[in-house]
């Protein structure tokens, strides 16, 4: 029995190690307020985020870190079924100055903006899979909108 189990993850090891490796990359345009980024994420649960520009251009150096395999294998199987299913996006307001835009590139094929609502359960499946990716980078959901700091009162 321990030899047939032994055996079992054995073959199991062997075909994830076989199995091609494949990213995806999630870009966040940023805005006047808040820095864009681009995430790259391996489907072995390594990933990088980079600090970019409103064009993409690389702003600083990639930060490393791991993402769960439970959420990379449930990204990747929804970046499959949204772009065989031709996911949905609708076009949605935003400020000229706070608004962002998100998409995940992968094979080609770029997903509707994130940031806007999303218009069928694929688009949906996506928004949920990318906010727990930026969460694991270290990104939080809410844009830094930050106020002001306050100013000390002097006294009269």
């Amino acid at each position: 029995m321990r030899r047939r189990v032994a055996l079992t993850i054995g073959l199991a090891i062997a075909l994830v190690a076989a199995a091609p490796r494949d990213s995806a990359v999630i870009v966040d345009s940023g805005s006047t307020n808040t820095q864009g980024y681009k995430i790259q994420v391996w489907s072995d649960g390594t990933a990088s985020i980079t600090p970019a520009d409103r064009f993409g251009a690389a702003q600083g150096a990639a930060k490393a870190f791991s993402v769960p395999a439970s959420t990379v294998a449930r990204f990747f199987a929804d970046l499959a079924a949204a772009r065989k299913g031709a996911a949905a996006g609708q076009s949605c307001m935003k400020s000229a100055s706070f608004g962002t835009t998100t998409h995940v590139v992968w094979h080609n094929w770029t997903s509707p903006d994130l940031d806007c609502p999303a218009a069928n359960a694929l688009t949906a499946a996506l928004v949920h899979d990318v906010g727990e990716i930026r969460q694991t980078s270290g990104i939080s959901a809410e844009p830094l909108r930050r106020a002001p700091p306050a100013q000390p009162v002097s006294p009269p």
